[in-house]
């Protein structure tokens, strides 16, 4: 008979045990031990990762590169190399994004509203917030330059020699002033120079100072040479061959003609306060140098923004004092020191400027707190204590 047909069946296989021993999950997902030693691994690389963000020691390092990259910054000749090459690059804000993920981390890691962690915690949360500010700035930020004449419009300003910024308004200038010190006044000076002094003098001993004083001779002491001032134009220009005079009575071009005897030199030049070199003969025996200090006190702009055809806006810009306008601020920020003809404007506009504002009075908060209200609290608090436990 066959084993099929005798009623019984075969008989049970007998079951091998399992060699990797399984654990059933909350979950009813069964797990193993390689699987659960690659969650270990997993969780303790994870937290090697946040420990190391989250330490005091990064935190100090990257102020330390920022700290660097600041005076780095700070020193460059051109502000606004430094601006497109530093302040505004994918590096640096990098830099301020880890700072920030480092402040928050270590925020949160020590997080506490007791009284004795509150001014830290305070602290560095203001911190987290003036970084984010600088993000915000870096990324989203704009500044450049805008020259004009008086009576000029543009919507143009210049980043860069290559690189420009068009504003969602119209700048116009109205008018442009130089404001001086009265009372101060304008010092000038005649300065000259012995070029044919002897070599082993020093060069101070071959300068000589006189005062401008029309009409006056003086007698360079030591010398052959005596100087005579002859003629003062306030706005000098050429009117014809050989006949000069002056465009107005505003100094926007001073020149004073001057007469140089004794030795070979005879002739009468024209000496220019703002171009030295003009007029002077290549290598003459006497040079002649008009100085001229002037004491500003202010330089200001009228300006007016159109928008949409209609005036938004209107005032008078200083130095300190801009006009803002839909998150841009428009600053005074150079001039036309020749002729006094154009204003050059600072128009920037920056995102993160409130957040920067809003961390420092955070941080000034939490300072105060941890340094003067603390420990009067901790003060008041010991003295309840002994009370208590005395009474």
């Amino acid at each position: 008979m066959d084993e099929k047909d005798s009623g019984f069946g075969s008989p049970p296989k007998p079951q091998t045990p399992d060699p990797i021993p399984r654990k059933k999950s909350s979950a009813g997902r069964v797990e193993t031990a390689s699987s659960r030693f690659q969650t270990k691994r997993h969780d303790a690389a994870s937290t090697k990762v946040l420990k190391t963000l989250s330490s005091v020691k990064l935190a100090i390092s990257l102020l330390v590169v920022i700290a660097v990259v600041l005076i780095v910054a700070t020193v460059m000749k051109s502000q606004t190399q430094a601006q497109r090459h530093i302040y505004h690059s994918w590096w640096f804000i990098s830099l301020l994004g880890l700072f920030s993920l480092n402040l928050l981390l270590c925020a949160t890691r020590r997080w506490s509203f007791r009284l004795r962690r509150l001014g830290t915690t305070v602290t560095h949360a203001g911190v987290l917030v003036l970084v984010i500010g600088a993000v915000l700035g870096g990324i989203w930020g704009e500044r450049g330059l805008m020259q004009l004449y008086i009576g000029d419009s543009s919507t143009t300003c210049y980043v860069s020699e290559n690189e420009k910024m068009v504003l969602p308004f119209v700048v116009h200038l109205q008018d442009f002033e130089v404001e001086r010190y009265r009372e101060k006044g304008v010092q000038e000076r005649l300065v000259v120079q012995l070029v044919d002094s002897p070599a082993s003098r020093p060069a101070s001993r071959g300068i000589r100072l006189f005062p401008v004083k029309v009409g006056e001779t003086f007698q360079v002491s030591g010398t052959p040479y005596s100087v005579s001032i002859l003629r003062y134009e306030p706005d000098f220009v050429i009117l014809g061959e050989g006949v000069y005079g002056s465009r107005s009575a505003s100094p926007h071009n001073p020149a004073l003609e001057v007469r140089v005897e004794g030795g070979s030199e005879e002739s009468p030049r024209w000496v220019f306060a703002k171009f030295p070199g003009m007029f002077q003969d290549t290598k003459p025996n006497v040079g002649l140098f008009y100085q001229r200090i002037e004491s500003i006190k202010a330089f200001k702009s009228n300006v007016r923004l159109f928008d949409a055809g209609k005036v938004v806006a209107s005032k008078t810009i200083e130095v300190n004092k801009p006009l803002r306008y839909k998150g841009y601020n428009i600053y005074q920020s150079s001039y036309d020191r020749e002729r006094e003809m154009y204003s050059v404007l600072e128009i920037s506009r920056d995102p993160g400027i409130r957040f920067v504002y809003l961390g420092f009075l955070i941080i000034s908060a939490g300072v105060v707190f941890t340094f003067y209200f603390r420990p009067l609290l901790l003060k008041r608090r010991s003295a309840k204590k002994r009370i208590i436990s005395t009474g």
